[in-house]
């Protein structure tokens, strides 16, 4: 299981505040909570008792007995490989780990929180669409170009632009059939909002990738693809984790597509993969003198 106070630093801002408040009291006090029954930590934080046992349920353990131990395995010495912040200075092979330990967390972490029904639902509406329209902002807009290219080769009419007005203008063309999905970490970005709002006018399909599912912007897709965030290092060159769970995400998304739709999927595979070969065959006779202008 990956680091409990990851997953809870990782759900916390999609909880309810009882539940933000015990999470942040629970994570400032790892040692009186191992040491306390569930009856004294509702009466040492006033949340009930059933209000904790849905903390619980909602992090990914069964009871509160199992949080406990959870947090008692934090306690124990560390392998050199677990994360913290980088250190001035520190050497390649103690920055590979930690780096490794931090996917992975977030990788797992990712895989709890993803709704198998959600996934499958998508699936079936992207291949009833006629068009579909990838968008994201930053580094959001690499993972939806990441999407983009993946549909374009299985023969999706899918489009992705990092430009909001070209991308209202695609919209604004669409049928109600057709798809909008819409990638932001946050679920706060401005232009996500606005192009989920022409989205709702025209009536089409709207699908969000977030980490939070409790934002106003998430209230209003018609799907959410739940996505997760634990946060960067201070000294960062760019969202990093937070997309590593999105292309997570994405990929489980087009599998479950290629899984359910072989058949034509690898027929478009086929085609396209011939379709390459043209330029590559050109370039690699080239290469060997068998090419000329």
């Amino acid at each position: 299981m990956a680091d409990i106070l990851n997953i809870i630093h990782s759900k916390k801002a999609q909880m309810p505040k009882k539940e933000q408040f015990l999470a942040e009291y629970i994570s400032n006090n790892i040692k009186t909570v191992i040491k306390s029954s569930i009856q004294k930590l509702s009466k040492d934080t006033g949340i009930s008792t059933a209000t904790i046992v849905r903390f619980c349920q909602e992090i990914g353990v069964d009871g509160f007995s199992e949080l406990k131990l959870e947090l008692a395995a934090l306690q124990l010495p560390k392998e050199p490989a677990e994360y913290d912040e980088i250190d001035i200075g520190e050497d390649v092979s103690s920055i590979k780990d930690k780096m490794a330990t931090r996917f992975k967390s977030v990788i797992d972490i990712t895989k709890s929180g993803i709704d198998e029904k959600t996934i499958s639902k998508l699936v079936k509406e992207i291949n009833q669409a006629s068009r579909i329209l990838a968008y994201g902002v930053g580094a959001s807009g690499l993972v939806a170009n990441d999407l983009y290219q993946k549909f374009l080769r299985l023969g999706k009419a899918i489009t992705y632009t990092t430009d909001f007005h070209i991308a209202a203008t695609q919209i604004g063309n669409f049928s109600p059939d057709d798809i909008l999905i819409l990638i932001s970490n946050q679920g706060m970005t401005t232009e996500i909002s606005d192009l989920l709002e022409v989205g709702k006018s025209v009536g089409i399909k709207t699908v969000l990738l977030t980490a939070q599912p409790r934002t106003a912007i998430a209230k209003k897709a018609d799907l959410v693809l739940l996505t997760q965030d634990i946060g960067e290092p201070k000294i960062r060159s760019g969202a990093t984790t937070s997309m590593i769970s999105q292309l997570f995400v994405v990929d489980v998304l087009v599998f479950a597509y290629i899984s359910r739709y072989s058949d034509k999927v690898f027929e478009n595979l086929k085609r396209s993969n011939k379709t390459t070969l043209i330029h590559k065959n050109k370039v690699s006779g080239k290469k060997l003198g068998f090419y000329s202008r």
